[in-house]
């Protein structure tokens, strides 16, 4: 079940977003929408779900969200190919946005500062200027397994 976030863990976007703590590339939204239909289907749902409950809209939804492909992180070629940040850091050489000597003060603050605040309201952990990454990426390592959905994919150690 970990083997997305196997993938990312050691991953940070230009962005300075966590690519380990993200439910779509650490997987924990395929373990949890899969979960939750094996539940479902346990329980025999559709025998006892209120009538304007559409069972077998619900199951193909699940299905769908179930089979979205996990994001390998920008770094091993996921996310936008044409993505600002990602090109941006790579044309200056930086490991992300949050190494940048313009970090706060260039073309692309505006949509870094909505996807680092998106992504830290999302609970994932983002990188921050003057913060050395593997220093970051091992504290992140440590309470992800305490995290919300990521706690999933760390359930067969506990």
């Amino acid at each position: 079940m970990r083997e997305a976030y196997e993938n990312v863990k050691d991953q940070v976007g230009g962005c300075g977003i966590w690519c380990g703590s993200c439910a779509v590339g650490n997987g924990s939204i395929r373990a949890v929408t899969e979960g939750l239909g094996k539940v479902l289907a346990a329980h025999g749902l559709e025998h006892w779900a209120p009538p304007e409950l559409d069972v077998a809209a619900l199951n193909s939804g699940l299905k769908t969200v179930g089979d979205v492909a996990a994001c390998g992180g920008c770094r091993q070629g996921g996310g936008r190919e044409d993505c600002p940040l990602r090109v941006c850091s790579v044309e200056r050489n930086q490991a992300t946005c949050a190494s940048c000597p313009e970090f706060g003060a260039c073309g692309n603050d505006e949509l870094l500062e909505m996807m680092r605040d998106g992504a830290r309201r999302a609970g994932l952990f983002v990188l921050d200027p003057g913060v050395d990454s593997e220093e970051a990426l091992a504290a992140w390592r440590e309470a992800l397994p305490g995290t919300w959905p990521s706690a999933v994919l760390f359930l067969e150690e506990r």
